[in-house]
């Protein structure tokens, strides 16, 4: 009796046993699994629905996009307006090595600018090539408003002779590169000069540099009311 008893009672807990879901095949794995990708797909639709375009009138989760660039002027590579100035400030004031503020005479640097690197050519006076007097000419018309002679020498001689002591930005200095008075350049700040070189073009040298303080003869001012025009 103890023995159907006790075969009776295994009959019932083997019942018990194989109705258990730990011993099921785990079938909500693949619910866990289905959860899983209904969330990335979710959270992939999230993503898609944010908005790049910045539209009016999107959701919370739209984004808007960053502004267009500032359009950049072809010449110079400089945003227009306030910001070019700015950036033809700090420009200069590295290739000179001095402070942002002291570039403040911007038609000057413009100027430069608009001539930075033209070819040298003897008795030329345009962008396919100009000798360092036409630049230093025209540069004088064009940023100061006076009118001066065409060569060299004749620039040196209509000056008012100052030290170099007392070289102050719009005034000329003077060389002897192949004889007399034959080169000549517009001087800046800080010991540099814009002038138009054999060598480079139109750029600005240092008047300490061994080739030109050796051939260095001085420096003239001209003054804002002068009109002298060469007669050559």
């Amino acid at each position: 009796m103890d023995g159907l008893k006790n075969s009776i009672f295994l009959i019932i807990i083997m019942i018990a046993v194989s109705s258990c879901g730990l011993f099921k095949p785990v079938s909500n794995s693949s619910n866990v699994s289905g959860e899983n990708v209904t969330k990335k797909s979710e959270d992939s639709r999230f993503l898609n629905n944010i908005s790049t375009e910045g539209k009016t009138g999107s959701s919370s989760t739209s984004i808007e996009a960053p502004t267009k660039d500032i359009p950049v002027s072809s010449n110079s590579l400089f945003p227009s307006g306030i910001e070019q100035g700015e950036q033809m400030q700090f420009k200069y004031a590295i290739r000179m090595n001095v402070e942002v503020e002291s570039i403040n005479n911007l038609a000057l640097y413009q100027y430069i600018e608009s001539w930075w690197a033209t070819p040298y050519r003897m008795g030329g006076s345009t962008h396919n090539g100009i000798d360092c007097s036409a630049f230093v000419q025209m540069l004088m018309s064009t940023v100061y408003g006076v009118d001066i002679p065409r060569t060299a020498r004749e620039q040196k001689q209509m000056t008012a002779s100052i030290s170099s002591k007392e070289l102050k930005e719009g005034d000329l200095v003077f060389f002897n590169t192949r004889g007399g008075i034959s080169h000549v350049g517009v001087y800046l700040r800080n010991n540099k000069f814009v002038h138009a070189a054999t060598s480079g073009g139109v750029m600005i040298s240092d008047l300490d540099d061994p080739y030109w303080s050796h051939r260095y003869r001085g420096a003239g001012r001209v003054t804002h009311d002068q009109t002298i025009t060469s007669t050559h």
